[in-house]
Protein backbone atom coordinates (compact mmCIF):
# COMPACT_ATOMS: atom_id res chain seq x y z
CA UNK A 1 0.00 0.00 0.00
CA UNK A 2 0.68 3.59 -0.73
CA UNK A 3 1.62 6.57 1.22
CA UNK A 4 -0.93 9.18 0.26
CA UNK A 5 1.89 11.83 1.15
CA UNK A 6 2.66 15.23 -0.85
CA UNK A 7 6.39 16.10 -1.46
CA UNK A 8 7.97 18.93 0.69
CA UNK A 9 4.44 19.72 2.45
CA UNK A 10 3.66 18.63 6.13
CA UNK A 11 0.04 18.66 7.20
CA UNK A 12 -1.21 19.57 10.51
CA UNK A 13 -3.28 17.42 12.87
CA UNK A 14 -4.10 18.77 15.96
CA UNK A 15 -5.91 16.88 18.93
CA UNK A 16 -8.41 18.89 21.01
CA UNK A 17 -9.37 16.72 23.72
CA UNK A 18 -10.60 17.24 27.52
CA UNK A 19 -10.64 15.61 30.67
CA UNK A 20 -8.19 12.39 29.95
CA UNK A 21 -5.09 14.12 31.37
CA UNK A 22 -1.64 14.02 29.09
CA UNK A 23 1.29 12.75 29.02
CA UNK A 24 -0.29 10.30 31.74
CA UNK A 25 -4.25 9.83 32.21
CA UNK A 26 -7.02 8.24 31.32
CA UNK A 27 -7.40 4.97 28.55
CA UNK A 28 -7.93 7.86 25.86
CA UNK A 29 -4.54 9.21 26.59
CA UNK A 30 -3.02 6.25 25.05
CA UNK A 31 -5.27 5.75 22.03
CA UNK A 32 -4.66 9.78 21.49
CA UNK A 33 -0.60 8.94 21.60
CA UNK A 34 -0.93 5.80 19.57
CA UNK A 35 -3.00 7.54 16.77
CA UNK A 36 -0.76 10.51 16.62
CA UNK A 37 2.14 8.08 16.58
CA UNK A 38 0.40 6.47 13.43
CA UNK A 39 0.21 9.95 11.86
CA UNK A 40 3.85 10.88 12.17
CA UNK A 41 4.84 7.66 10.56
CA UNK A 42 2.74 8.38 7.84
CA UNK A 43 3.89 11.62 7.19
CA UNK A 44 1.33 13.79 9.29
CA UNK A 45 2.49 16.49 12.16
CA UNK A 46 0.14 15.74 15.15
CA UNK A 47 0.10 18.13 18.20
CA UNK A 48 -2.50 18.11 21.58
CA UNK A 49 -4.30 20.99 23.09
CA UNK A 50 -5.94 19.83 26.56
CA UNK A 51 -9.00 21.70 27.50
CA UNK A 52 -9.40 21.41 31.17
CA UNK A 53 -7.35 20.27 34.28
CA UNK A 54 -5.82 17.20 34.24
CA UNK A 55 -7.22 14.55 36.07
CA UNK A 56 -4.04 13.00 37.17
CA UNK A 57 -1.89 14.58 39.73
CA UNK A 58 1.44 13.42 38.51
CA UNK A 59 0.80 15.31 35.54
CA UNK A 60 3.27 18.94 36.54
CA UNK A 61 3.92 20.17 32.66
CA UNK A 62 1.85 22.32 31.19
CA UNK A 63 3.36 22.00 27.53
CA UNK A 64 6.21 19.67 26.36
CA UNK A 65 6.57 16.64 24.38
CA UNK A 66 5.76 13.17 25.30
CA UNK A 67 6.57 10.04 22.81
CA UNK A 68 7.60 12.39 20.13
CA UNK A 69 3.77 14.20 20.13
CA UNK A 70 3.81 17.78 21.02
CA UNK A 71 1.18 19.03 23.98
CA UNK A 72 -0.37 21.98 25.40
CA UNK A 73 -2.70 22.19 28.05
CA UNK A 74 -5.07 25.95 26.92
CA UNK A 75 -5.34 26.59 30.40
CA UNK A 76 -4.69 26.06 33.92
CA UNK A 77 -3.80 22.66 34.62
CA UNK A 78 -5.39 22.27 38.21
CA UNK A 79 -8.95 21.66 39.17
CA UNK A 80 -10.28 23.60 42.14
CA UNK A 81 -12.11 21.85 44.70
CA UNK A 82 -14.47 25.02 45.31
CA UNK A 83 -17.32 25.29 42.43
CA UNK A 84 -16.75 28.85 41.35
CA UNK A 85 -12.83 29.15 40.82
CA UNK A 86 -13.35 25.57 38.92
CA UNK A 87 -15.78 27.34 36.82
CA UNK A 88 -13.56 30.06 35.62
CA UNK A 89 -10.96 27.62 35.46
CA UNK A 90 -12.67 26.04 33.10
CA UNK A 91 -14.00 28.79 30.70
CA UNK A 92 -10.27 30.06 31.15
CA UNK A 93 -9.45 26.89 29.59
CA UNK A 94 -12.52 27.05 27.09
CA UNK A 95 -11.27 30.14 26.28
CA UNK A 96 -7.60 29.75 25.55
CA UNK A 97 -8.85 26.94 23.39
CA UNK A 98 -10.91 29.22 21.06
CA UNK A 99 -8.12 31.71 20.80
CA UNK A 100 -5.91 28.97 19.06
CA UNK A 101 -8.44 27.75 16.74
CA UNK A 102 -8.66 31.10 15.63
CA UNK A 103 -5.40 30.98 14.56
CA UNK A 104 -5.40 27.73 12.56
CA UNK A 105 -8.47 28.69 10.73
CA UNK A 106 -5.86 30.80 8.28
CA UNK A 107 -3.98 27.57 7.42
CA UNK A 108 -5.29 25.45 5.18
CA UNK A 109 -2.69 22.11 5.79
CA UNK A 110 -4.54 21.69 9.12
CA UNK A 111 -7.19 19.93 10.60
CA UNK A 112 -8.98 18.97 14.02
CA UNK A 113 -9.18 16.09 15.52
CA UNK A 114 -12.12 15.96 17.84
CA UNK A 115 -11.14 13.57 20.83
CA UNK A 116 -14.59 14.87 22.90
CA UNK A 117 -17.73 11.90 22.54
CA UNK A 118 -20.20 14.26 24.10
CA UNK A 119 -21.01 16.99 26.19
CA UNK A 120 -21.53 21.07 25.99
CA UNK A 121 -17.96 21.13 24.68
CA UNK A 122 -17.98 18.67 21.62
CA UNK A 123 -20.97 20.55 20.29
CA UNK A 124 -18.78 23.83 20.87
CA UNK A 125 -15.34 23.00 19.42
CA UNK A 126 -17.37 20.91 16.42
CA UNK A 127 -19.68 23.87 15.84
CA UNK A 128 -16.53 26.31 15.90
CA UNK A 129 -14.36 24.76 13.61
CA UNK A 130 -17.88 24.63 11.23
CA UNK A 131 -17.71 28.21 12.04
CA UNK A 132 -13.75 28.80 11.35
CA UNK A 133 -13.98 26.23 8.40
CA UNK A 134 -11.55 23.71 10.00
CA UNK A 135 -12.02 20.87 8.66
CA UNK A 136 -12.29 18.28 12.03
CA UNK A 137 -12.44 14.79 12.37
CA UNK A 138 -14.90 13.05 15.60
CA UNK A 139 -13.25 10.41 17.17
CA UNK A 140 -15.83 7.34 17.78
CA UNK A 141 -13.98 4.76 20.32
CA UNK A 142 -17.42 4.07 22.07
CA UNK A 143 -20.97 4.57 21.37
CA UNK A 144 -22.49 6.64 24.38
CA UNK A 145 -26.18 6.43 23.66
CA UNK A 146 -26.02 2.34 23.72
CA UNK A 147 -27.50 1.19 27.04
CA UNK A 148 -24.64 -0.55 29.56
CA UNK A 149 -25.40 -3.13 32.79
CA UNK A 150 -23.57 -0.86 36.06
CA UNK A 151 -23.62 -1.87 39.79
CA UNK A 152 -25.26 0.42 41.45
CA UNK A 153 -25.91 0.02 45.80
CA UNK A 154 -25.31 -3.64 44.78
CA UNK A 155 -27.36 -4.43 42.64
CA UNK A 156 -27.00 -4.34 38.51
CA UNK A 157 -29.09 -1.91 36.58
CA UNK A 158 -29.22 -0.66 32.98
CA UNK A 159 -27.76 2.89 32.88
CA UNK A 160 -28.80 4.80 29.62
CA UNK A 161 -27.30 8.44 28.86
CA UNK A 162 -28.85 11.66 28.74
CA UNK A 163 -31.14 13.33 26.70
CA UNK A 164 -28.22 15.64 25.49
CA UNK A 165 -25.75 12.76 24.46
CA UNK A 166 -28.71 11.44 22.33
CA UNK A 167 -29.97 14.32 20.80
CA UNK A 168 -25.95 14.85 19.98
CA UNK A 169 -25.26 11.53 18.31
CA UNK A 170 -28.50 12.23 16.27
CA UNK A 171 -27.66 14.50 14.41
CA UNK A 172 -25.24 17.67 15.03
CA UNK A 173 -21.83 15.45 15.91
CA UNK A 174 -22.07 14.02 12.42
CA UNK A 175 -23.50 16.89 10.38
CA UNK A 176 -20.15 19.21 11.70
CA UNK A 177 -17.49 16.79 10.97
CA UNK A 178 -15.50 16.05 7.74
CA UNK A 179 -14.99 12.52 8.57
CA UNK A 180 -15.08 9.92 11.60
CA UNK A 181 -12.64 7.74 13.12
CA UNK A 182 -14.73 4.63 14.64
CA UNK A 183 -12.89 1.77 16.77
CA UNK A 184 -15.66 -1.23 15.16
CA UNK A 185 -17.92 -2.20 13.00
CA UNK A 186 -21.00 -1.84 14.89
CA UNK A 187 -20.40 1.71 15.34
CA UNK A 188 -19.46 2.29 11.83
CA UNK A 189 -22.55 1.08 10.78
CA UNK A 190 -24.23 3.51 13.23
CA UNK A 191 -22.54 6.53 12.27
CA UNK A 192 -23.37 5.15 8.14
CA UNK A 193 -27.25 4.68 9.03
CA UNK A 194 -27.01 8.67 10.81
CA UNK A 195 -24.77 10.22 8.18
CA UNK A 196 -26.84 8.50 5.06
CA UNK A 197 -29.11 11.61 5.74
CA UNK A 198 -27.41 14.58 7.76
CA UNK A 199 -24.54 14.11 6.02
CA UNK A 200 -23.53 11.51 3.19
CA UNK A 201 -20.26 13.06 2.19
CA UNK A 202 -19.10 12.20 5.81
CA UNK A 203 -15.30 10.19 5.54
CA UNK A 204 -15.48 7.26 7.85
CA UNK A 205 -12.15 5.09 8.89
CA UNK A 206 -12.66 2.25 11.26
CA UNK A 207 -9.30 1.88 13.38
CA UNK A 208 -9.17 -0.98 16.00
CA UNK A 209 -7.54 -0.46 19.02
CA UNK A 210 -3.85 -0.16 17.88
CA UNK A 211 -0.75 -0.10 19.90
CA UNK A 212 3.39 0.61 20.13
CA UNK A 213 3.97 -3.10 20.50
CA UNK A 214 7.68 -3.02 20.35
CA UNK A 215 7.36 -0.61 23.53
CA UNK A 216 5.37 -3.30 25.77
CA UNK A 217 7.44 -6.64 24.52
CA UNK A 218 10.37 -5.07 25.22
CA UNK A 219 9.63 -4.27 28.73
CA UNK A 220 11.52 -5.96 31.42
CA UNK A 221 9.73 -8.05 33.71
CA UNK A 222 10.25 -8.58 37.48
CA UNK A 223 9.70 -11.96 39.58
CA UNK A 224 6.82 -11.70 41.72
CA UNK A 225 7.16 -13.87 45.24
CA UNK A 226 3.30 -14.90 44.36
CA UNK A 227 1.05 -15.29 41.08
CA UNK A 228 -0.46 -11.59 40.43
CA UNK A 229 -3.41 -10.99 38.16
CA UNK A 230 -3.42 -7.83 36.82
CA UNK A 231 -6.29 -5.20 35.88
CA UNK A 232 -5.91 -1.53 34.59
CA UNK A 233 -8.41 1.05 34.73
CA UNK A 234 -9.83 3.91 36.37
CA UNK A 235 -12.62 4.90 38.72
CA UNK A 236 -14.83 5.87 36.08
CA UNK A 237 -15.40 1.83 35.64
CA UNK A 238 -15.95 0.89 38.92
CA UNK A 239 -18.46 -1.56 38.28
CA UNK A 240 -15.65 -3.65 36.63
CA UNK A 241 -12.94 -3.62 39.16
CA UNK A 242 -16.21 -5.07 41.70
CA UNK A 243 -16.71 -7.95 39.29
CA UNK A 244 -13.05 -8.80 39.19
CA UNK A 245 -12.86 -8.31 43.05
CA UNK A 246 -15.96 -10.83 42.88
CA UNK A 247 -13.96 -13.30 40.37
CA UNK A 248 -10.78 -13.13 42.37
CA UNK A 249 -12.69 -14.38 45.44
CA UNK A 250 -14.01 -17.54 43.97
CA UNK A 251 -10.44 -17.84 42.81
CA UNK A 252 -9.28 -18.41 46.75
CA UNK A 253 -12.47 -19.91 47.38
CA UNK A 254 -11.18 -23.14 45.59
CA UNK A 255 -8.07 -23.37 46.55
CA UNK A 256 -5.55 -21.15 44.74
CA UNK A 257 -3.40 -18.52 46.11
CA UNK A 258 -2.08 -15.42 44.07
CA UNK A 259 -2.63 -11.49 43.95
CA UNK A 260 -4.65 -9.06 42.71
CA UNK A 261 -3.35 -5.77 41.36
CA UNK A 262 -5.67 -3.29 40.77
CA UNK A 263 -3.64 -0.03 38.79
CA UNK A 264 -5.63 3.32 38.30
CA UNK A 265 -7.70 3.38 41.04
CA UNK A 266 -5.96 4.28 43.89
CA UNK A 267 -8.21 7.69 44.76
CA UNK A 268 -11.33 4.90 45.37
CA UNK A 269 -8.74 3.08 47.85
CA UNK A 270 -11.30 2.74 51.01
CA UNK A 271 -13.99 2.06 48.97
CA UNK A 272 -12.36 -0.87 46.99
CA UNK A 273 -10.57 -2.20 50.55
CA UNK A 274 -14.04 -2.58 52.25
CA UNK A 275 -15.92 -4.62 49.36
CA UNK A 276 -12.86 -6.88 49.17
CA UNK A 277 -13.10 -7.38 53.25
CA UNK A 278 -16.76 -7.80 52.41
CA UNK A 279 -16.51 -10.96 50.00
CA UNK A 280 -14.15 -12.43 52.15
CA UNK A 281 -10.98 -11.17 50.31
CA UNK A 282 -7.44 -10.24 52.84
CA UNK A 283 -6.19 -6.60 52.44
CA UNK A 284 -2.69 -8.34 51.88
CA UNK A 285 -4.58 -10.00 48.79
CA UNK A 286 -5.32 -6.90 46.67
CA UNK A 287 -2.77 -4.48 45.41
CA UNK A 288 -3.77 -0.92 44.64
CA UNK A 289 -1.68 0.82 42.35
CA UNK A 290 -1.23 4.22 41.17
CA UNK A 291 -1.63 6.03 38.31
CA UNK A 292 2.03 4.43 36.55
CA UNK A 293 4.62 6.04 34.34
CA UNK A 294 5.02 4.01 30.87
CA UNK A 295 7.95 2.44 32.22
CA UNK A 296 6.41 0.78 35.72
CA UNK A 297 3.02 0.46 33.51
CA UNK A 298 4.98 -2.07 31.17
CA UNK A 299 7.67 -3.72 33.95
CA UNK A 300 3.57 -4.34 35.98
CA UNK A 301 2.21 -5.93 32.40
CA UNK A 302 5.67 -8.25 32.10
CA UNK A 303 5.27 -9.46 35.44
CA UNK A 304 1.83 -10.57 35.45
CA UNK A 305 0.81 -14.27 35.13
CA UNK A 306 -2.32 -13.05 33.75
CA UNK A 307 -4.41 -9.54 32.76
CA UNK A 308 -8.18 -8.98 33.09
CA UNK A 309 -10.44 -7.07 30.95
CA UNK A 310 -13.51 -8.15 31.79
CA UNK A 311 -16.99 -7.40 29.68
CA UNK A 312 -20.46 -7.11 29.86
CA UNK A 313 -23.17 -8.61 27.82
CA UNK A 314 -24.29 -4.79 26.63
CA UNK A 315 -23.93 -1.77 24.02
CA UNK A 316 -21.45 -0.66 25.15
CA UNK A 317 -19.10 -3.62 25.31
CA UNK A 318 -20.38 -4.33 22.42
CA UNK A 319 -19.77 -1.66 20.74
CA UNK A 320 -16.07 -1.07 21.90
CA UNK A 321 -12.49 -2.86 22.04
CA UNK A 322 -11.13 -2.13 25.74
CA UNK A 323 -8.27 0.16 25.03
CA UNK A 324 -6.04 -1.76 27.72
CA UNK A 325 -6.46 -5.07 25.41
CA UNK A 326 -3.83 -4.20 22.95
CA UNK A 327 -1.58 -3.10 25.41
CA UNK A 328 -2.19 -6.55 27.36
CA UNK A 329 -1.50 -8.47 24.29
CA UNK A 330 1.47 -6.75 23.26
CA UNK A 331 3.42 -7.76 26.29
CA UNK A 332 2.82 -11.25 25.76
CA UNK A 333 1.16 -12.23 28.75
CA UNK A 334 -1.59 -14.09 28.50
CA UNK A 335 -5.26 -12.05 28.33
CA UNK A 336 -8.57 -13.19 30.01
CA UNK A 337 -11.44 -11.42 28.16
CA UNK A 338 -15.19 -12.47 27.10
CA UNK A 339 -16.01 -13.09 23.76
CA UNK A 340 -17.70 -10.48 22.45
CA UNK A 341 -17.17 -7.62 20.18
CA UNK A 342 -14.62 -6.93 17.43
CA UNK A 343 -12.28 -8.82 19.76
CA UNK A 344 -13.64 -11.84 18.36
CA UNK A 345 -12.20 -11.13 14.82
CA UNK A 346 -9.01 -12.17 15.87
CA UNK A 347 -8.60 -14.05 19.24
CA UNK A 348 -10.18 -17.39 19.85
CA UNK A 349 -10.75 -19.01 23.48
CA UNK A 350 -7.60 -21.01 24.47
CA UNK A 351 -5.38 -20.34 20.96
CA UNK A 352 -4.48 -16.81 21.83
CA UNK A 353 -6.42 -15.68 24.80
CA UNK A 354 -9.17 -17.19 27.42
CA UNK A 355 -12.21 -15.67 26.70
CA UNK A 356 -15.22 -16.39 28.65
CA UNK A 357 -18.93 -15.78 28.35
CA UNK A 358 -19.70 -11.75 28.65
CA UNK A 359 -20.71 -10.89 32.64
CA UNK A 360 -19.94 -14.71 33.66
CA UNK A 361 -17.99 -14.44 36.96
CA UNK A 362 -17.94 -18.61 37.34
CA UNK A 363 -17.10 -18.55 33.71
CA UNK A 364 -14.21 -16.18 33.78
CA UNK A 365 -13.13 -17.38 36.94
CA UNK A 366 -12.15 -21.03 35.59
CA UNK A 367 -10.28 -19.23 32.80
CA UNK A 368 -7.80 -17.56 35.82
CA UNK A 369 -8.00 -21.18 37.60
CA UNK A 370 -6.74 -22.85 34.37
CA UNK A 371 -3.74 -20.24 33.90
CA UNK A 372 -2.69 -21.04 37.59
CA UNK A 373 -3.09 -24.50 37.06
CA UNK A 374 -0.85 -25.34 33.69
CA UNK A 375 1.44 -21.90 33.57
CA UNK A 376 3.23 -23.33 30.68
CA UNK A 377 0.61 -23.25 28.50
CA UNK A 378 -0.69 -20.13 29.54
CA UNK A 379 2.82 -18.89 28.19
CA UNK A 380 2.00 -20.42 24.93
CA UNK A 381 -1.19 -18.41 24.62
CA UNK A 382 0.22 -15.32 25.46
CA UNK A 383 2.31 -15.56 22.85
CA UNK A 384 0.08 -16.67 20.23
CA UNK A 385 -2.01 -13.08 21.68
CA UNK A 386 1.00 -11.08 21.04
CA UNK A 387 1.34 -12.18 17.59
CA UNK A 388 -1.95 -11.26 16.72
CA UNK A 389 -1.40 -8.73 18.42
CA UNK A 390 1.63 -8.06 15.86
CA UNK A 391 -0.35 -8.64 12.64
CA UNK A 392 -4.06 -6.72 13.20
CA UNK A 393 -2.97 -3.89 16.04
CA UNK A 394 0.57 -2.47 15.56
CA UNK A 395 0.06 1.12 14.41
CA UNK A 396 2.79 0.55 11.91
CA UNK A 397 0.60 -1.60 9.81
CA UNK A 398 -2.02 1.13 10.08
CA UNK A 399 0.22 4.40 9.71
CA UNK A 400 -0.37 4.42 5.80
CA UNK A 401 -4.11 4.34 5.35
CA UNK A 402 -4.70 6.34 8.86
CA UNK A 403 -2.70 8.79 7.00
CA UNK A 404 -4.72 8.51 3.65
CA UNK A 405 -7.60 8.82 5.80
CA UNK A 406 -6.54 12.17 7.36
CA UNK A 407 -5.57 13.97 4.40
CA UNK A 408 -8.44 13.22 2.41
CA UNK A 409 -11.10 15.19 4.96
CA UNK A 410 -8.58 17.67 5.00
CA UNK A 411 -8.69 17.50 0.73
CA UNK A 412 -12.33 17.46 0.55
CA UNK A 413 -13.02 19.85 2.73
CA UNK A 414 -15.45 22.96 0.83
CA UNK A 415 -12.81 25.50 2.13
CA UNK A 416 -9.53 23.58 0.52
CA UNK A 417 -11.07 21.67 -3.08
CA UNK A 418 -9.28 24.52 -5.11
CA UNK A 419 -6.09 24.76 -2.85
CA UNK A 420 -6.38 20.92 -3.17
CA UNK A 421 -6.55 20.50 -7.06
CA UNK A 422 -3.61 22.96 -6.66
CA UNK A 423 -0.86 20.95 -4.47
CA UNK A 424 -2.16 17.82 -6.34
CA UNK A 425 -0.83 19.83 -9.46
CA UNK A 426 2.23 20.96 -8.10
CA UNK A 427 3.76 18.15 -6.56
CA UNK A 428 3.74 14.99 -8.39
CA UNK A 429 4.68 13.10 -5.73
CA UNK A 430 1.76 12.42 -4.39
CA UNK A 431 0.57 8.63 -5.05
CA UNK A 432 -2.71 7.26 -4.46
CA UNK A 433 -3.76 3.78 -2.81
Amino acid sequence: MNNLRPANTRYQVVCVCGGCGFPLGLASTARITVVGKALQAGGIGFRLLHCGPSPVAMNTQKSGVHQGIPFEYTGTMRRPKSRLPRLFVYFGSVFGLTVRLFRLSSRRDTLVYLYLMGGPLNLFVAGLCKLLRIPLVQELCEWFPGEKVDEQNGEMKVVTCSAFTKWLYKKPMFQLASGALVISEAIEQRVRERCAKVNPNLLIHRLPNIVDIQRFAAAPSTDELAPTFVYCGNSGWMNDVFFVLRVFTLVKQNGYGGKLTIVGCSNRRDEILKYAIERGLSPMDVVLAPYLDDRALEATYKSAIALLAPLRDDDRSRTRLPNKLAEYLASGRPVVSCNIGDLSNFLADNVNAYLGTPGDEVDFAARMIAILEDPVRAERIGLAGQQACFAHLDYRAHAGALAEFFIRCLECHPNNEVWSAQRRTSHAGISSK
